[in-house]
């Protein structure tokens, strides 16, 4: 194939994706916009389909994601739980993009992120306008009451900066994400991402920055992330019939068979995947 041939092939891809990006967005409510077209936190509808654009690339054919049972996603707000891995929120990125292009309901996603992120100089403003929020328990219930769906991580940036040797190893839950859940009365829906940790193997991190608030500095092994596929297993919604301010003992107990139900897909995944790439 010519160069031209082949340059003509990548606008055709491209163009299809574009189209099928404003598809979804098409179907998309986003509720609270004010006169300039912004939210109460600053997402920006205008922006997103190009900002999605090079994202569904990505997910498309870079990490070339594989959903399994994702249309168990209710047709309802619901608190998606993931662990979290990779280094960088990797994760986030594509467990976002298949909510937004291959559910059955496409919806925009938000996602809880640490509050440095809203300090990084350009990068915490245009996470902003793209829709992602501080994670703060009245910021997660106000999205859940205006019909959002939430994607938070309860291992929080433990889970993201594990070394490789110690790869899909489940950090502890916080309690903040089943309270969160049984306050809006919304179900959790546990997801297990498989493929993003060989995307960026780590030898560990440099906690040099932590007295400022920043998080550790992973030690890379490669600069740019490596292209291994994404499988993200979608599970069964739970609902608990608990009450948002019970004793930590009966939240406690209710967590762990949230992340046991993560670990159970992770496991499943490992053990299905025929290979990294």
């Amino acid at each position: 194939m010519s160069l031209l041939e082949n340059a003509m092939g990548w606008a055709e891809i491209w163009s299809r994706m574009k189209d099928e990006v404003d598809e979804a967005f098409e179907s998309i409510d986003f509720p609270d916009l004010n006169e300039f077209g912004q939210d109460p936190f600053g997402l920006q509808p205008a922006l997103l389909p190009k900002a999605a654009l090079p994202l569904y690339w990505v997910y498309s054919h870079y990490f070339r994601v594989q959903n399994y049972h994702i249309d168990r996603l209710p047709n309802e707000p619901c608190l998606v739980v993931s662990n979290h891995t990779g280094q960088l929120p990797l994760d986030a990125a594509m467990i976002t993009a298949a909510v937004m292009t291959d559910a059955d309901h496409p919806r925009l996603l938000r996602a809880m992120v640490d509050h440095f992120v809203g300090r990084l100089p350009f990068v915490g403003s245009f996470f902003e306008k793209c829709g992602q929020v501080t994670g703060t328990p009245e910021n997660c219930l106000y999205l859940l009451s205006r019909g959002y769906s939430v994607l938070v991580f309860p291992e929080g940036a433990k889970g993201i900066s594990k070394p490789f040797h110690r790869a899909y190893e489940l950090q502890n839950f916080g309690q903040g994400f089943l309270r969160l859940a049984l306050q809006a009365k919304v179900p959790i829906v546990p997801v297990a991402v498989v493929g993003a940790e060989e995307a960026l193997p780590s030898l560990g991190t440099l906690d040099v920055l932590s007295r400022v608030g920043m998080p550790p500095i992973p030690m890379l092994t490669t600069l740019v992330p490596l292209p291994t596929q994404f499988h993200i297993h979608w599970g069964e919604p739970i609902r608990f019939s608990a009450e948002y301010d019970d004793d930590d003992e009966v939240i406690t107990g209710l967590v762990e068979k949230v992340r046991d139900r993560i670990r159970g897909m992770i496991e499943i995944g490992l053990e299905r995947r025929e290979s990294v790439f």
